[in-house]
């Protein structure tokens, strides 16, 4: 019985999966969480890229604007793309996969492309048009934390590169509004990244808790239809049991019924010599075959031996002489 029960447990146990299982299926939660939330950034950058294109319009080049209106959307349509076939084919959350690569290789060229409007796109003699761009790239990082914290590394690669060419641009500028404005933005950067940071651990625990309890209850209810099992093998065997102890009962009482029944011959009986009758415990003399019948289970059936019948009946036993 215990070896069963051990082996419930054990079976039981081995539907929990292992640390580094766990570790797995909640990295791939995480990486799900990038790819569901990809196409709200994306959409973001469609939106605000075309914007801040139109507004520096008359500020900056047209060349470089336009190539950078390009780049922008080329990349998202490429981000779509890849989110696209995320979905059509989900990876397996316990074997290893490109997906999380190949998200991060698009989050930080879209971080390199914001980041690149504080270098070739920067309006040097326009203070509200820097101002603007500021703004632009502050609300982007801002929004990046939802779309990209359950990773932070996918967060760090699009906030570093789009504020950090914005930040140097501005110390670069040299005078004390310029020095505030890029320290802020580097202090808005490391704000970022904390909040960034808090957000994914926050995530990691949430997605931590809801795999152990669906393990929880996975093992729970194994366990209960083991228990089950088990309940059903012992209520067997007891009937089993009391169906074979109720066989007993009767076969004993069979015995003890039939012992009852016997009537065995013993000690000395007092025979006639003579006429071979015997005398019971009263004194009266019986037949031998009415003793013998009274006293046990044996009944007589009357016939004669050659003997007899050559001296009782000469004419017909004569030839039944033994020899």
């Amino acid at each position: 019985m215990n070896r069963l029960l051990q082996s419930d447990e054990s079976r039981s146990a081995d539907l929990l999966p292992t640390p580094g299982e766990r570790d797995r299926l909640v990295r791939a939660e995480q990486v799900k969480l990038l790819y569901t939330k990809a196409p709200m950034a994306v959409t973001a950058t469609l939106v605000n890229a075309p914007i801040l294109a139109l507004i520096l319009w008359n500020e900056v080049r047209h060349a470089a604007l336009v190539a950078w209106l390009i780049y922008m959307i080329m990349l998202s349509m490429g981000r779509l793309w890849l989110t696209y076939e995320y979905r059509r084919t989900p990876p397996s959350p316990i074997e290893d996969s490109p997906w999380e690569t190949w998200y991060l290789v698009g989050i930080a060229l879209a971080g390199i492309g914001w980041g690149s409007v504080g270098i070739f796109l920067f309006p040097a003699g326009s203070l509200p048009m820097q101002l603007f761009i500021a703004f632009v790239l502050a609300g982007m990082t801002a929004g990046s934390v939802a779309a990209c914290s359950a990773v932070v590394a996918g967060f760090l690669l699009f906030a570093a590169p789009a504020l950090a060419p914005l930040a140097i641009q501005f110390l670069a500028q040299g005078d004390d509004l310029h020095l505030v404005m890029g320290a802020i933005t580097a202090l808005y950067l490391i704000l970022m990244v904390f909040i960034a940071r808090t957000m994914n651990q926050t995530i990691i625990t949430s997605l931590t808790l809801r795999f152990e309890n669906r393990d929880l209850v996975a093992y729970l209810a194994a366990a209960k239809g083991h228990a089950e099992r088990l309940n059903e093998d012992l209520t067997f065997e007891i009937n089993e049991s009391r169906q074979a102890l109720k066989e007993r009962a009767r076969l004993i009482a069979e015995l003890q019924d039939a012992a009852a029944n016997i009537k065995v011959l013993r000690g000395l009986l007092p025979i006639c010599s003579h006429c071979k009758k015997i005398r019971d415990d009263e004194g009266i003399w019986q037949m031998v075959e009415v003793y013998v019948h009274e006293h046990s289970n044996a009944d007589f059936s009357h016939s004669i031996c050659p003997e007899c019948l050559n001296r009782m009946y000469p004419e017909l036993g004569k030839n039944n002489l033994p020899g």
